[in-house]
């Protein structure tokens, strides 16, 4: 039987992993600027372009004025700290064709929350931050030899330690087999994107059912103007990562079946909410996903997966990597072409560079 993988697996993978020989990195004003995924721009001109708009703008947060001013269908831009440097490492991805981009529709209407939930949505509020902070470290409880407090969460991420504590405590009573329906009915039919934050995060009591993994990256391509919801899911998901690949796990389930994420995954791997991209891709590999689905989504949309592949910077290259591998039949390490040629391959039909 498949089993989650372990730490030694995916330290294994990251080891083998050597940087490609070409890249698309330009100097910025705060340090290095990797572009991915450029199609009809090259780096230098849409850096000029950009800087020529907003001189002013701080080069990570260029990511809704490539949309709104220069034509892009999505964007991101992440930045990383350099070791040993006061300089930041930028990578900013673009999809220009937004053909493939989905956000999942909401309903219209207005679920009755019982008091409980009420208790819980009043006290989420507006601090985003601390928001997700809490939703990092909360389906993790269950799995922990010895979890952190709220307060230890709170101190380690420099949050509000009584806002983490309520909604953590809050968020922690609604574990019933009512609460897990009303979400999974919240997130299928109310317009309300604070309901639908709030049963985001309430799945977080039910991961050991395969439902709510597909409901939270359902939630990542959530279309909510300020992000919110799908921000929630994202730093869910990336904690239930975190705490597979550092060795944390005390116990282990069957792999997650994805096959009832196929339309959400799809959008993702087609460009939607560009900066869960990469810990999508994450998830997959440490929780086992079938090479057969895996192949699927690769080659209905492979460009976005291989531009990643393909980056200089390691920490975007290597989950794309590790996604290809865990495709099945064959390695090619860090040759995007032989990846391209051999999914081009087994979809029968050749796609464009």
């Amino acid at each position: 039987m498949k089993t989650f993988r372990t730490a030694a697996s995916i330290v294994a993978l990251l080891a083998a992993v050597v940087p490609p020989a070409v890249s698309q990195v330009i100097a910025g004003p705060a340090g290095p600027v990797e572009f991915i995924g450029l199609q009809r721009w090259e780096a230098q001109e849409l850096f000029d372009a950009i800087q020529d708009l907003a001189p002013d703008l701080p080069f990570h947060a260029c990511a809704n004025l490539m949309k709104q001013n220069l034509g892009f269908a999505e964007a991101a831009a992440l930045r990383y700290r350099m070791d040993q440097s006061d300089d930041w490492y930028t990578v900013v991805s673009g999809v220009e064709d937004g053909t493939r981009i989905k956000y999942r529709s909401t309903g219209g209407e207005s679920v009755v929350l019982p008091e409980s939930w009420q208790e819980l949505q009043a006290a989420i509020g507006d601090d985003y931050y601390t928001l997700a902070v809490v939703a990092r470290a909360f389906p993790l409880r269950g799995y922990l030899s010895n979890p952190d407090s709220p307060q230890q969460v709170a101190e380690r991420m420099g949050a509000d330690p009584v806002f983490v504590e309520r909604v953590w405590n809050l968020a922690d009573r609604l574990d019933g087999e009512a609460d897990r329906r009303l979400a999974h009915a919240v997130l299928a039919s109310d317009s309300s994107s604070s309901a639908r934050t709030v049963a985001t995060l309430v799945l977080g009591n039910f991961m050991d059912d395969d439902r709510s993994w597909h409901a939270l990256v359902s939630s990542v391509i959530d279309p909510h103007p300020h992000h919110v919801v799908n921000t929630v899911a994202r730093s869910m998901l990336e904690g239930m990562h975190e705490g597979m690949v550092m060795g944390r796990m005390t116990r282990q389930r069957d792999p997650v079946d994805w096959s009832g994420a196929r339309s959400p995954l799809s959008a993702i791997f087609g460009g939607t909410n560009l900066p869960a991209f990469s810990t999508i891709l994450q998830v997959l590999v440490v929780t086992g996903i079938e090479p057969q689905l895996a192949q699927q989504l690769a080659r209905e949309s492979p460009d976005l997966l291989l531009a990643y592949a393909g980056a200089e910077h390691g920490p975007t290259r290597i989950p794309a990597l590790n996604f290809l591998r865990a495709m099945g039949g064959e390695d090619f390490g860090t040759d995007v072409d032989a990846w391209r040629a051999w999914i081009a391959r087994i979809s029968g039909r050749p796609f464009d560079r």
